[in-house]
């Protein structure tokens, strides 16, 4: 029998999640499902850290723009519902719009189809106020109920942690490969071993690591060490650089700076053959 509501927050615990709300949320996705937009969508890549601030929507809209400069077609979705930074990071305020089948019309950006919480904000610094239940439904209603279209990869760009939201994204289905993000911080190195961890719990496969801003001053050969360590592959180190940070201070799409890429080249290879 599960903790009561006020006795669970007298004690700091969570309230546990009854039989019959499991059944419910399971038969509405199962719903979902059927009526998914995703029939067209080839593959659909998740980029994941289990820390935030280490660059994820940087490599998430990056890896997005560059495989869009190959002549795919590319979807990207916003996956942190209560703070988003995709529209911010492209210098970009658009709203979402309903098609006449009620379905969402992505924002399309230089030829990228984008969906985020973002757009249904003028202000970038109001907070959205988001309840655990409600982030499961947000997040899956964007993923199935968007017109993507045809689309040759939809890169999903995930919050950090690995709760309600990456849960239900990596329970939903569909993913071929997480490609995860770190820095070489202790702290941040022991939450992306959470996120692997997490992955390989669901079964998703790892297309590889990368390391962000890097540098001496952080130690070296850390990265490169996990990755061995969960026989996964390390892409090359992409270090502290000014120019990187201005362009993504300007809403610009740092890929196109020449210390990106060869890195980016090679992430691009890899997503290309999921």
């Amino acid at each position: 029998m599960g903790i009561p509501l006020t006795e669970a927050r007298l004690q700091g615990k969570p309230p546990e999640e009854s039989d019959e709300v499991r059944r419910l949320t399971a038969a509405a996705d199962a719903e979902r499902r059927k009526k998914a937009s995703l029939g067209q969508v080839k593959r659909i890549i998740g980029v994941h850290s289990g820390k935030g601030g280490v660059g994820k929507t940087f490599i998430a809209v990056n890896l997005a723009f560059a495989l869009a400069a190959r002549g795919k077609t590319v979807g990207l979705l916003d996956g942190d519902v209560d703070c988003p930074n995709v529209p911010r990071f492209l210098g970009i305020k658009k709203s979402l719009y309903f098609t006449q089948e009620k379905r969402f019309k992505p924002v399309v950006h230089q030829g990228v189809k984008i969906v985020s919480m973002g757009f249904t904000k003028d202000d970038e610094s109001d907070p959205i106020f988001v309840r655990g239940p409600a982030k499961h439904r947000v997040i899956i209603d964007f993923l199935t109920n968007t017109d993507w279209g045809e689309l040759d990869i939809l890169i999903i760009d995930f919050p950090p942690g690995t709760s309600d939201v990456p849960m239900s994204l990596l329970e939903f289905g569909g993913l071929q490969g997480i490609l995860y993000v770190t820095t070489p911080q202790k702290e941040s190195l022991i939450d992306t071993r959470k996120s692997i961890r997490m992955g390989k719990t669901f079964g998703i496969p790892a297309l590889g690591i990368v390391e962000n801003m890097s540098g001496k001053v952080f130690g070296e050969g850390k990265v490169q060490a996990l990755a061995k360590e969960y026989g996964i592959t390390f892409f090359e180190s992409i270090p502290l650089n000014e120019n990187i940070f201005s362009l993504n201070e300007q809403g610009a799409i740092a890929f196109l700076d020449p210390v990106l890429k060869e890195i980016v080249a090679s992430l691009l290879d890899v997503v290309e053959k999921q």
